[in-house]
């Protein structure tokens, strides 16, 4: 992913009046990103909550060999659900290790982990950079509302999606499977 220059960013957004509506359309825009996350990780909890659960009760009959198979297949795709939504909830960000270094072009200043490693003079001093009326603001602004949706799109989501879709198959599988035996016996 190409991500454009702090000063090429700030160009794009140059021309556009700063007013309300662009402010509340990006702020709407924020805060919906944001609601998508906080639904996914409820989720991911719902999801960890039933594996959990889940789990417990098939090991207890793991002994049963009448159940033995569909509880060896419910329980390998629920364990491989539960891991799937934990790695959606499990907060992915490398820390920047910088002081008076440049700031990398991936650099976001309203995500706190990554102005986190900045003395807290040198992330005065660069939002004073972007605070300036030339498009900065805007330019930071969407790029973490950029940040927060591919990290939403290509992270939370897609282990989300799997877990459930795992949780899913390996119910039906374990029917399947009972189905099976009931009308061959």
């Amino acid at each position: 992913m190409d991500q454009p220059s702090p000063k090429r960013g700030s160009a794009l957004f140059a021309h556009i009046p700063e007013r309300n509506t662009t402010d509340n359309f990006l702020r709407t825009t924020q805060q919906h990103h944001v609601a998508l996350s906080s639904m996914a990780d409820t989720k991911a909890n719902i999801i960890i909550t039933c594996s959990s659960i889940v789990l417990t009760l098939t090991f207890g009959r793991i002994s049963d060999p009448e159940l033995r198979t569909s509880v060896l297949t419910l329980g390998g795709f629920t364990l491989i659900a539960l891991l799937l939504a934990i790695l959606a909830v499990l907060p992915k960000y490398r820390p920047f290790k910088l002081r008076d270094q440049p700031l990398p072009a991936d650099f976001n200043l309203l995500f706190f982990g990554h102005f986190s490693a900045l003395p807290r003079e040198r992330y005065l001093e660069e939002m004073s950079r972007v605070l300036v009326p030339d498009g900065s603001v805007y330019a930071t602004w969407c790029a973490d509302i950029y940040s927060l949706g591919t990290y939403l799109g290509l992270h939370k989501y897609r282990y989300l999606r799997l877990s459930y879709l795992f949780f899913l198959a390996g119910f039906l599988l374990a029917c399947l499977e009972q189905g099976w035996r009931l009308i061959m016996h």
